[in-house]
């Protein structure tokens, strides 16, 4: 067993949620707000006491371009998470958008979708922030990682990546 198998850490998960006209440059404006209240020791790429180990959008917003062009630039060793809507109720998230509560049956699709991705033992460290133009939404979780946390899950992926090269 690899040792890092067996030794818990903190695995920061981005939820996003986006609209269809959402771009690059909100989505980075949204991870600029959202350092401010990360540790200092926080890396967006490297694993350390809290990483930001993947990014978890809704699955139909996977092939955003945006989501593409930001993760490329900002957080290129982060894994993206599918995350299915059926996994978002349920999920004990602060924000309460009626319009979202109606839709997506959770008060906010970024914070679901990051607690989702982050596991059963995951919490939030930042709530929901707001593009300033509306065109997208981030929030994140920390889950304690475990055999099968997500920077295992990188390094598998990454991996195969090395193989297909």
């Amino acid at each position: 067993m690899n040792p890092d198998e067996t030794i818990p850490h903190r695995c920061g998960v981005l939820g996003l949620g986006l609209h269809t006209d959402a771009l690059p440059h909100a989505l980075q404006a949204l991870w600029q707000r959202a350092q401010a209240f990360l540790p200092e020791s926080a890396d967006a790429g490297a694993c350390a006491p809290q990483p930001i180990c993947a990014v978890a959008v809704l699955d139909t917003k996977a092939s955003h371009p945006a989501l593409a062009a930001w993760m490329a630039a900002v957080v290129p060793t982060a894994v993206l998470v599918r995350v299915p809507p059926g996994q978002l109720p349920g999920q004990p998230v602060v924000t309460q958008s009626p319009r979202m509560l109606a839709r997506y049956g959770t008060g906010s699709v970024a914070e679901a979708a990051a607690l989702a991705a982050a596991g059963p033992h995951s919490a939030l460290s930042v709530t929901r922030l707001v593009a300033d133009d509306g065109s997208a939404t981030l929030a994140l979780a920390v889950g304690q990682g475990g055999p099968l946390n997500c920077c295992l899950a990188h390094a598998s992926q990454a991996k195969k990546q090395g193989a297909t090269a």
